[in-house]
């Protein structure tokens, strides 16, 4: 396990004419929160006081932002998008720049499907193709789609590629979303074979105790970027708090106790401040 001291951030400016610049000493806060619902992954990174080259490149929408963050032995990318909007405030005596960005969001708002299937098709095919057409976004990992062929046989699939996902996965019941500049699809009810899962417990920097939720766990760490939407983790814990409703007319031989066990991560929220306390991830989970 890498030893989690030292704090540490880069963010990287991109603007869509190619000029870069990373920031890894002035002051920011950041919030993001990644989820494996459609909807872009968000993130709101807050700078302080920075100098005007810095806000220049800041100006113009879809500019790209990437975050890593952790700490000296385990920095890893916690967010990867494009800027929506820009807003400048005083914050006492200092000057910050709030920054708010989605996962994929020029894509996102863009992309266009247009295809007609002349033959039986598989779904894998079928959703393969629409991933693709998401423009600057690659094809990540695709796993929870049936291997059935469809009968679209002289059918049309037309209009934004985000909603034409979001008809396929009800269709096919699967979940997707765009995780860092990737397409990814995975079971609604198991998560992606190719991850594997982050142990939770006191000695990898769980804080507090886990609380048990109606469908899974909710848990806080250290700041982790090895949590992801669509992979797994586990709880290692001693103790855990309850967070079920009604729990005066519940049966409670039937009500769980322990948080331990696995759980496919549904959402997981990176929150930190160079100059203050929080640096942290918590996730929610559904049980396994």
């Amino acid at each position: 396990m890498s030893r989690q001291y030292k704090r540490k951030y880069e963010l990287t400016i991109i603007t869509t004419s190619g000029q870069s610049k990373t920031l890894d000493n002035l002051r920011i806060q950041f919030e993001v929160t990644k989820s494996l619902i459609s909807t872009p992954n968000l993130a709101k990174i807050t700078l302080f006081n920075a100098n005007q080259d810095t806000l220049a490149l800041l100006q113009a929408k879809y500019t790209q932002l990437i975050l890593n963050a952790g700490y000296e032995e385990s920095v890893g990318l916690i967010f990867k998008g494009q800027i929506r909007n820009v807003f400048q405030a005083r914050q006492g005596i200092d000057m910050t720049t709030i920054l708010y960005a989605g996962d994929g969001q020029k894509a996102w708002d863009n992309s266009i499907f247009n295809k007609t299937f002349s033959e039986n098709v598989e779904a894998q095919k079928i959703v393969q193709d629409v991933a693709r057409s998401f423009k600057d976004i690659v094809v990540g990992t695709l796993e929870g789609i049936p291997n059935i062929k469809d009968k679209l046989r002289g059918t049309t699939l037309s209009g934004a590629s985000k909603d034409i996902m979001d008809v396929l996965a009800r269709e096919y019941g699967f979940s997707w979303s765009i995780q860092d500049g990737a397409v990814v699809t995975s079971s609604r009810d198991q998560p992606l074979s190719t991850t594997e899962a982050v142990v939770i417990e006191g000695a990898t920097g769980m804080l507090g105790i886990p609380t048990v939720t109606e469908t899974g766990a909710k848990v806080t760490t250290l700041l982790n970027p090895k949590l992801l939407p669509h992979a797994p983790f586990e709880i290692q814990a001693t103790s855990a708090q309850i967070g079920l409703k009604n729990l005066a007319f519940r049966d409670a031989s039937t009500v769980r106790t322990s948080a331990n066990g696995f759980y496919k991560t549904v959402e997981v929220v990176f929150s930190g401040d160079t100059r203050g306390n929080n640096w942290q991830s918590t996730a929610t989970g559904w049980t396994l």
